[in-house]
């Protein structure tokens, strides 16, 4: 599934996936396992989805924030000068 997402820092902040010394949120997550790239926010009925790109598969996929938090997702600080 393909979806273009739209860029939403407060979808972020609310699933609590935000760099510890950054105000500005992280554009990559890790389970220890994948890579993703956050993609954007949306409303849906289900409360709001976040876009999660899988950096090898190139998937796109939505996800509800109280299932993100469940998957201990954490964020990949790019290293300085990237």
């Amino acid at each position: 599934m393909r979806s273009a997402g739209r860029s939403a820092t407060l979808g972020l902040a609310d699933a609590g996936i935000i760099t510890d010394h950054a105000s500005e949120p992280s554009r990559y997550l890790t389970d220890g396992v994948d890579l993703y790239r956050y993609l954007g926010a949306i409303p849906s009925a289900m409360g709001q989805m976040i876009g999660l790109e899988n950096c090898r598969s190139l998937d796109v996929t939505l996800w509800p924030i109280v299932e993100l938090r469940n998957r201990r997702l954490r964020t990949v600080t790019p290293a300085a000068g990237k």
